[in-house]
C-alpha cells in the first residue's frame, strides 16, 4: 500500500469518552512514494439507526373462485444524528475556489504527515450500543478522495457514554425493591393450594462490576414439585421505526443466567443469589427516540408437568456512577458538564411481544503543506464546535465524576460479551483500518449491598449459566 493511516486518541487507548467531553487525537499518514489525491477528509459521526423487515401474507380470490396468495415485505427504518462533522485536512473546494473540481488535486509527499483534531461531543449523545435491529454508533473516518479511482477509507470506532449518575436519579433506586406472585394449579374442578414466590433486592440501582443480591422465598403448598429456579439479568431493547410508519420491535437479551434448586411439595425454602453485573450499556429512556434500553431481574419457577412456569420480574437501573453511602447534597465536580439522568419510575410497557434472541516515530515530520492547509481550514485554532476541528490548543476535558469521591476507584473499560461487535465495512470504496468495533463500558470494583442480613449465598453468576450450591429450609 502506498499510504497507511493511523487514527489515535490522545491519552485514551480505548477511545472511550463521556458526552460533554472533548475528544482529541491525531491522524498520521505515512507515504512511501508521492500519492495524488483530490482531498483528505476527516469525518466524525455519531448516529442511531434501526432497521428490520416484516412480511404479511394476504389471500385474494378472482371471479372464477380461484385464490392466490401474495406476500408483502415492508422495510422499517429509523435514524437520528448526534454528530456529523466533516473537515478537509488537505485540499477542498473551499481552499481552491478558483479551480474547477475536476482539476483540483494535491500530492501527499513521501514521509509522515500528522494532523491533529478535536471534537466536542454533545451533551445529549446517548451511550454506544450494538443490537440486532439497530445501533448507536460513533466513528472517525479518514477518506482519501482519489481522482478517477475508488476512495480509500480508514475507519476507527470510539465509545461515547452518557453520564448516568445513580445519585442524581430517582431516590427510589436506594429503596429495597420487591415483587411477589401467587399461582394455583387446576385439574378439572379442583384447585391446589397456592405456590407463592417472593423476590427482593436491597436496592434497584447498580453499576457494572457491582453485585445484585437476589433473595427468593418460595412457599410451595401445592401438590406439584418445583423442579428448578432460573435467575436472569435481562436487557430489554425496544427499537422504533420512523418510515414508512411508526412501529416497534423488541429484543430480549440475557445478560446473566443462574440455575437454582427446586422445592418439593408442601415445603418453604429461602434462596440467596448474587448476580455480578458485567460490562453493559447503561439504562436509556430519554436520549434516543428510536432505541430504548431497560433491565430487569427475572426469576422463573419451573414446575413439573405441563403447567406453565411462573415468572417474576423486578426492574433495575444500570448506571455508570455508583450510589454512594450518603446522598450527595452538593453537585459533584462534573455536574456542570453532564446532565443528570432525571428519569423516575421506569416505563416497561414495551416489553410485550419480545424477541430473544503506533503509528508514528521519534523522528516523524509534519509536512509544511499539511500545516498550511490546517490553518486555512480552521481559521481560529482555539474554537471547537460540535464537530471536528484541527487545533493546536485543546480545551481540557471535564473531569470524570468519580474524581470527586476517593472511595470510588477508577473503573476499567471492557466490552460487553452479550453484544456482538459492529461490522465497520461500509462498502464505500476501499476499506482499511478496523473491520469490527466493540464499545467498551466502565466496570467498577465497589462494595455491593447486602441482602436482608443473609451472609450465605446459594449461587453467584458472573457470566453464562452458573449452578446454585445450597439453600435454607424454612
Amino acid at each position: 500500500m502506498v499510504v497507511t493511516c493511523a487514527i489515535e486518541f490522545d491519552n485514551n487507548s480505548y477511545g472511550t469518552y463521556f458526552a460533554g467531553q472533548v475528544m482529541t487525537g491525531k491522524v498520521t499518514l505515512q507515504a512511501d512514494m508521492p500519492k495524488q489525491v483530490k482531498a483528505i477528509v476527516l469525518k466524525i459521526s455519531g448516529c442511531a439507526d434501526t432497521s428490520w423487515t416484516e412480511s404479511s401474507t394476504s389471500t385474494t380470490s378472482d371471479a372464477n373462485g380461484r385464490s392466490s396468495t401474495q406476500t408483502q415485505t415492508t422495510h422499517y427504518r429509523g435514524h437520528e444524528d448526534y454528530i456529523k462533522s466533516k473537515t478537509y485536512l488537505l485540499s477542498s473546494n473551499e481552499i481552491y475556489p478558483n479551480i474547477s473540481p475536476t482539476d483540483q488535486s494535491a500530492v501527499i509527499e513521501p514521509g509522515i504527515h500528522t494532523y491533529t483534531f478535536a471534537c466536542l461531543l454533545p451533551n445529549t449523545c446517548p451511550s454506544s450500543f450494538e443490537g440486532i435491529y439497530g445501533y448507536i454508533r460513533y466513528l472517525t473516518r479518514v477518506e482519501l478522495v482519489r481522482p478517477w479511482k475508488f476512495n480509500q477509507n480508514f475507519t476507527r470506532g470510539f465509545t461515547v457514554l452518557k453520564m448516568t449518575d445513580l445519585n442524581y436519579d430517582s431516590p427510589l433506586l436506594r429503596v429495597p425493591s420487591k415483587s411477589e406472585a401467587q399461582k394455583v394449579f387446576c385439574c378439572g374442578p379442583c384447585k391446589t393450594q397456592p405456590l407463592e414466590v417472593h423476590v427482593s433486592l436491597p436496592q434497584s440501582g447498580y453499576v457494572p462490576g457491582q453485585a445484585i443480591p437476589v433473595s427468593v422465598l418460595i412457599s410451595n403448598e401445592t401438590k406439584i414439585k418445583v423442579e428448578e429456579l432460573k435467575i436472569e439479568l435481562v436487557m430489554l431493547v425496544c427499537y422504533y421505526s420512523q418510515t414508512p410508519s411508526t412501529r416497534t420491535k423488541n429484543q430480549r437479551i440475557p445478560v446473566l443466567k443462574l440455575k437454582g434448586d427446586g422445592v418439593p411439595v408442601h415445603c418453604k425454602k429461602q434462596f440467596n443469589y448474587t448476580l455480578i453485573v458485567p460490562a453493559t450499556p447503561p439504562t436509556c429512556f430519554n436520549l434516543c427516540r428510536i432505541i430504548q434500553i431497560a433491565y430487569q431481574v427475572e426469576v422463573v419457577t419451573k414446575v413439573k408437568g405441563w403447567h406453565a412456569d411462573q415468572v417474576i420480574c423486578v426492574p433495575v437501573t444500570i448506571g455508570n456512577v455508583p450510589l454512594l453511602g450518603v446522598i450527595q447534597k452538593q453537585p459533584m465536580a462534573s455536574a456542570d458538564n453532564f446532565v443528570p439522568n432525571g428519569s423516575g419510575v421506569m416505563n416497561r410497557s414495551f416489553v410485550a411481544n419480545e424477541e430473544s434472541g503506533d503509528a508514528g516515530d521519534a523522528g516523524e515530520k509534519k509536512s509544511t503543506e499539511a500545516n498550511q492547509v490546517q490553518s486555512t481550514v480552521q481559521e481560529d485554532p482555539t474554537e471547537i464546535n460540535n464537530g471536528a476541528a484541527t487545533s493546536s490548543v485543546i480545551t481540557p476535558a471535564p473531569p470524570n465524576p468519580w474524581d470527586a469521591d476517593a472511595s470510588i476507584p477508577p473503573p476499567s473499560y471492557e466490552s460487553a460479551l452479550h453484544i456482538k461487535p459492529a461490522k465497520l465495512n461500509l462498502d464505500e470504496g476501499q476499506e482499511y483500518g478496523e473491520t469490527e468495533f466493540a464499545p467498551r463500558y466502565p466496570v467498577f470494583k465497589v462494595p455491593s449491598p447486602s441482602a436482608s442480613g443473609k451472609d450465605e449465598v446459594d449461587g453467584v453468576a458472573t457470566s453464562g449459566v452458573s449452578p446454585a450450591q445450597n439453600s435454607t429450609w424454612l
